[in-house]
């Protein structure tokens, strides 16, 4: 049964609170109960592009991104812009900030889909256009940082 958009909005708010929650606390283990047991997390047009398949495997890609860059970082901003909600899918873009140091801000925007099956995530993608100047200035800013920071999801 698919939602309607207003259930896939309510319920896609409900995701990112916890997502942020999970972020500030480093807690995960709220978040399966978002995820349908093969839910798929897509990232394209990054260095760190991946798929992840499974509530397992997608949540701990989320922990290890966030402990390996997020966390490392000083200040992190992520704000939704645009959103567009369907039955039973929602996409937006999504502005990000990351300050790395006092001198060193990272901001940069993506578009993000999440797909629904009843009242769970059953598919999360992020895209980011490599032809955007701000999506290439923190990229390139990225890779300088070398070690500092690491935002892959997993390592193969």
């Amino acid at each position: 049964m698919n939602l309607s958009p207003d259930a896939v909005h309510a319920r896609w708010q409900t995701w990112i609170r916890a997502f942020d929650d999970a972020v500030a606390r480093d807690d995960w283990s709220g978040l399966g109960a978002f995820l349908t047991d093969d839910v798929v997390y897509r990232v394209n047009g990054s260095p760190f592009d991946c798929v992840l398949r499974g509530r397992d495997a997608v949540i701990a890609g989320f922990a290890r991104s966030v402990r390996g860059f997020d966390h490392r970082c000083l200040a992190r901003h992520w704000t939704p812009i645009g959103i567009r909600v369907y039955p039973a899918y929602l996409t937006c873009r999504i502005d990000s900030g990351y300050r790395i140091d006092p001198q060193t801000l990272l901001s940069f925007e993506a578009t993000g889909h999440w797909g629904f099956r009843g009242e769970r995530i059953d598919l999360m993608a992020d895209f980011y256009d490599a032809a955007q100047h701000d999506v290439q200035v923190a990229f390139g800013a990225l890779a300088a940082l070398g070690d500092h920071v690491d935002p892959r999801y997993h390592v193969e």
